[in-house]
This record gives C-alpha cells, sequence and structure tokens, in this order.
C-alpha cells in the first residue's frame, strides 16, 4: 500500500472516529449534506413572488385558518363522487406541524415552503439518529447515502410543493425505524411508533393500512415478547393510548357534529369492496416499478404505477435484497433480521393495500413504496457490509472510501439540479399574481364576495390561489358548498341565504370563454391577465389549432367543445380514448394555460352560460 493510500485511510479513520464521538455534531452535519439540494432549492425561492394555487394552496388556506378556526380534519381528498359531500384526509396534524415555522415567518407564503423543507429535514435527521442508535455508525452512514439518493432524485419540485402526499415520506421511514426498535425490545418505541404514524395516516389515507396493521402486530409482538422475558409493557401501552386519543380527538370532534362527518365517509369510501379494484397483479406491477435499482427512488417520480417495470432493475434489487437475507441468515446477525422481517411484514401489507386501490390508479396513492424501497436497499447493503468488514479492517477502509466519494458526488448532483428551482405550475401563479394585483383597491373590505370559477385547464386550481391571495389582501371571498373541504367550512357561504353574499365573482379562463363571458349585460369586467410568455402565446394559438382540425378529422366535433368546458383538459385526457400524438397537444396545451378574467355580477344572476 502506497503512501497516500495510507493518508487516505487515516483521515477516513479520523472521520469514522468524529462521527462516533460527536453525535449531535455529526448527525447535524450530516442531515445539512443530505437535504442540501433541498436548501439550495430553498435559497432560490428567496425575494421570489410566489402564488400558491392548486391542491398546495389548499394547504396554506389550512394553516390559515390557526388559530382562530382550528382544523379538525385535514385538507381536500379523493373521496366520494358527490362534489358536494366531498371528503378530507382523516386528520390535520400536517398542519399543526408546518403551523410554527410558517408563524415564524410571518404566515408568508415563504414560510410555507420554509416549513415543508424544515418538516422534510426534520424527518431526515431523526432516520440517521435512530438508524445509528439501533444499528451502528455504519448504518447511519449508509442510510444518510441511500437518503441522499433519494433526496437527489425528488429535488427540487418535491421540496417546494406543499401538497400532503409529499409531506409524511420522509416520516414514514421514522416510523418504520421505531418498528424495528421495537421488534429489539426498546418498548419506548412505541409510543413515538404511535406519533409518528397517525401523524402519517392523518396526512394521506394511503398509510392507514400499513400504520394500523404494522402497529397491531408488532405491538402484539412486543407485548407477548415483554411477557416472555417478565417485563412490563404497561407504561408505553398507557403512554400510547393517550397519544393517540389526544391525536385522534378533533377528527372525533368533527365526526361528532351535525352533518355525515368525514370519518364516515372515509369508512363509506375505504371500508366496502369496490369492483373497480386494481388487483393482485397490478399491486404486484406496481411493486416491481417502485422496488427497483432504477425505480423512482433513484430516477425521480413520474413513472405511472400501470408502466411496464425495468425488468433489470427490479432482478438487480430483488438479488440484492436475497443476498442480504442469505448473508443474515447465515451469519446468525439477529439485529438484521429483525430490520429484515419487519420490512418483509410491512411490504406484504403493502402489497394487499396496493391491491385494493380502486379508481384510476395514480401513482401518488402508493408513495409509501418509496420509503419500503429504500430500507430494502439500507438493510440489505448493510447485512453485506457487516460481513465484509467484520474481520477485515483494510477491506473497510477501502470502502469507506469509495462511499464517501459517492456520498459527496450524489450531493453535489443534486445541489446543482436544483439551482434556481421554481415549483410547478408558473402560469397559473403568474395568472393569480397579475388578476389579483388588478383587483387590489377594486374590491371593498366592507362587501361579502362569493368566488365562482369556469375553468377548463387547471381544475380549478387559480380559483383557490385567487381566494387565498385575495384573502390575504383583506378583502372577503367565499366560495359555494362544494368547494368547502378545499378552503374549509368557515370560507362557505349560500348564496340563496338572505345577506349572506353582497356580490358574486367570476373567474373565467380561457379566451372564447372571456368573450362570451363579456357580452352577458349582467357583468363587468375587473381584471384580465395573460400569464403566457409571446412565445407561449404562439405556441399555444398554433395548437389549439392543429388540436381542433384533428379532431374534425376524426369526426369528434364534442371534443372541441371540451375545450372551453369546465375541467374540460382534464376530461379530454383521462376520459377520452384520443390517439397518442392528440393527447401531447392537448397536454401541451392545457400546460400553457390560458388567459383569465374577473367579472363580477349581482347576486342571483345566472350561471356560467
Amino acid at each position: 500500500m502506497n503512501m497516500r493510500s495510507l493518508a487516505l485511510n487515516a483521515n477516513i479513520e479520523k472521520l469514522r472516529k468524529v462521527v462516533d464521538e460527536r453525535r449531535l455534531l455529526s448527525a447535524i452535519a450530516l442531515t445539512v449534506m443530505v437535504g442540501l439540494p433541498a436548501i439550495v432549492a430553498l435559497c432560490s425561492m428567496i425575494g421570489v413572488s410566489w402564488y400558491l394555487t392548486g391542491d398546495v394552496s389548499h394547504t396554506e388556506l389550512m394553516l390559515r385558518a390557526i388559530p382562530d378556526r382550528m382544523p379538525l380534519i385535514g385538507v381536500a381528498a379523493r373521496v366520494g363522487n358527490d362534489i358536494n359531500n366531498q371528503g378530507s384526509t382523516p386528520g390535520a396534524s400536517m398542519a399543526y406541524v408546518l403551523y410554527p415555522v410558517y408563524l415564524l415567518f410571518l404566515r408568508s407564503t415563504f414560510g410555507v415552503f420554509v416549513s415543508v423543507v424544515f418538516v422534510h429535514l426534520a424527518a431526515i435527521a431523526a432516520t440517521i439518529a435512530l438508524a445509528r442508535r439501533f444499528g451502528g455508525t455504519a448504518l447511519g452512514l449508509i442510510m444518510a447515502f441511500a437518503l441522499a439518493v433519494m433526496v437527489r432524485a425528488l429535488a427540487p419540485r418535491f421540496f417546494l410543493e406543499p401538497w400532503n402526499v409529499w409531506v409524511p415520506v420522509f416520516a414514514f421511514f421514522v416510523f418504520l425505524l421505531l418498528l424495528w426498535g421495537l421488534v429489539l425490545g426498546r418498548r419506548r418505541c412505541l409510543p413515538w411508533a404511535v406519533l409518528v404514524g397517525t401523524h402519517c395516516v392523518q396526512t394521506h389515507v394511503s398509510y392507514v393500512p400499513l400504520v394500523f396493521g404494522s402497529l397491531v402486530l408488532f405491538g402484539a409482538y412486543a407485548w407477548w415478547d415483554a411477557r416472555r422475558a417478565g417485563e412490563s409493557i404497561r407504561r408505553p401501552i398507557i403512554w400510547s393510548m393517550a397519544i393517540g386519543a389526544l391525536m385522534w380527538l378533533p377528527p372525533m370532534i368533527e365526526q361528532l357534529r351535525p352533518g355525515p362527518g368525514n370519518l364516515r365517509r372515509l369508512w363509506d369510501e375505504f371500508g366496502t369492496t369496490h369492483a373497480d379494484n386494481v388487483g393482485l397483479r397490478a399491486a404486484v406491477k406496481a411493486m416491481m416499478g417502485e422496488l427497483n435499482l432504477a425505480g423512482p427512488f433513484v430516477t425521480g417520480p413520474g413513472k405511472a404505477p400501470y408502466d411496464a417495470p425495468n425488468l433489470i432493475g427490479f432482478l438487480a434489487f430483488v438479488l440484492l435484497c436475497a443476498i442480504g437475507v442469505v448473508v443474515a441468515v447465515r451469519r446468525s446477525d439477529v439485529v438484521v433480521k429483525a430490520l429484515q422481517a419487519v420490512m418483509s411484514v410491512v411490504t406484504v401489507i403493502g402489497l394487499i393495500a396496493t391491491s385494493r386501490v380502486f379508481g384510476r390508479f395514480y401513482d401518488y396513492v402508493i408513495r409509501w413504496m418509496w420509503a419500503v424501497a429504500v430500507m430494502w436497499f439500507v438493510v440489505s447493503v448493510w447485512s453485506i457490509w457487516r460481513a465484509m468488514t467484520h474481520s477485515n479492517i483494510r477491506v473497510r477502509q477501502r470502502l469507506t472510501g469509495l462511499f464517501c466519494g459517492a456520498f459527496l458526488a450524489v450531493i453535489v448532483w443534486g445541489s446543482v439540479d436544483s439551482v434556481g428551482a421554481r415549483p410547478p405550475y408558473q402560469n397559473d401563479s403568474r395568472l393569480v399574481a397579475g388578476l389579483s394585483s388588478q383587483l387590489d383597491g377594486q374590491l371593498l373590505e366592507s362587501v361579502d364576495y362569493l368566488l365562482r370559477w369556469h375553468d377548463p385547464a387547471a381544475l380549478g386550481g387559480t380559483g383557490f390561489g385567487l381566494l387565498l391571495e385575495m384573502e390575504k389582501q383583506g378583502d372577503h371571498l367565499y366560495v359555494d358548498h362544494w368547494a368547502g373541504a378545499a378552503a374549509r367550512p368557515y370560507r362557505v357561504r349560500d348564496e340563496l341565504s338572505p345577506g349572506s353574499v353582497d356580490a358574486v365573482l367570476w373567474l373565467v379562463t380561457g379566451e372564447q370563454n372571456i368573450d362570451r363571458f363579456s357580452k352577458r349585460d349582467d357583468a363587468e369586467k375587473l381584471a384580465e391577465f395573460d400569464p403566457r410568455s409571446p412565445s407561449e402565446k404562439i405556441e399555444s394559438d398554433g395548437l389549439r389549432t392543429l388540436i381542433e382540425q384533428q379532431m374534425l378529422e376524426l369526426e369528434h366535433p364534442e371534443w372541441i367543445t371540451l375545450l372551453d368546458s369546465q375541467y374540460g383538459h382534464m376530461q379530454i385526457l383521462l376520459f377520452t380514448d384520443i390517439p397518442d400524438d392528440l393527447f401531447a397537444k392537448v397536454a401541451r396545451y392545457s400546460e400553457i394555460r390560458v388567459p383569465g378574467a374577473v367579472f363580477e355580477v349581482p347576486v342571483g344572476a345566472p350561471l356560467f352560460p
């Protein structure tokens, strides 16, 4: 071995000692390194005016309810077929987790971004800390590397989109490690697992079977193991029950109020058998695409669960896990086998839960699979690492050197990609910015307005964004009952109730729709804005011409009508059997968005024609 190798190995050994001895400092350093792409993305937003729209605006609409109207349930969810009786996510823990940092940044939109990144980094720090506490320094470093790979794949959009689907992803890692601690005999992990698991469940309903199923099974195992060892598990159980009762108190209060209640809606939706369940075959196919060395946790989101999986990546993943299991069994490595047992149970529960997904199979309903895939990767590599470095110091030093190089490369790669990052749907943000600036000063603070919209392109996303921004400017805007799950019930007003509202505002998007609404005798145009750049406008107009021509050639003139109908673009893309080339044109046309205008009409005026 030459002098350069000796010096490198000496430095690596010093680094290992620092990590072992200065646990808090090293934990902070590792978290910052792993989360550096997210931090770079956040810094890129400093000084940028951004307007939340769509689903992510629902998050800030919920945060703004605190402290005057404490939320009892979460944001609107894909629950039920009745738009007037839409359900929400089970609980509002996301709001209370995000609110402290949001308040610290004076309830600003930038504060939403900061709070989301902070929550993700806190979960990453807890994950690394628990991995090192239960498995030692080597596992902590392997976990940090795997998380860095996942952060690179997700950054920057994941960290700049305060969407409830994203928020519990890293928290689920913490839950899985707490289950492992429980199996290892650390009884105090049970209350923490209830706390973190409940947060995941309340934030997105897809975690319900994974969390509740795992808690029942491993809680029962912990009770049996404690009895066998002659120990008492009474205190952890009491704490777990107290934490669970406290966290589920707000949803229970909401359920006991007049009306069907959100928990009842969720039970009616998910507690019954649906004829259009995706089935076991589709679940296996989806899992093959996720538990994959070329899967989304490495390459990034965007792969649909029904797409063909990368077979080489899947087989490589299975081979890695199989080697890890064989090595652990042959070495009788109890600690590794315990984590593999936890992941096996969670994987089986996840497969069964996925097979019961009904309706359109979106990728976001299985986002917890990222954590499952990463945990299987980590425990497999760790198992092999322990075997290879058990008695060979030279092998350990060389592998550590390779690990450090790969770790730094992944961090730099992700950080460079995050420079100058912006959240998605930029033209939606521009539309809200343009309209709200024109409306500022035109709306009277003493007047209560009912906001409605006709939106072919953005699924009403700009409507919720405009509601949020005008509220920040001090105006009083409300919505119809059907939008109450997203806007929160206290922002709902009934136009038919005397004195409920003083005027009605219509947000109308699309040039044809704006022209039609402008011809109404009862409509006064207050604002109009085109968020498209000059090049986008030329592209959009050209696409519109090509789309209409192709639809006529296909003898489907009714499709042209959908281009200007309420949520029509998504109706074409999701529910109409159109050729692939036409699909691509409509998708791009919708992505560019269309102009918008705000009109004021009297109370009781006709709806959009």
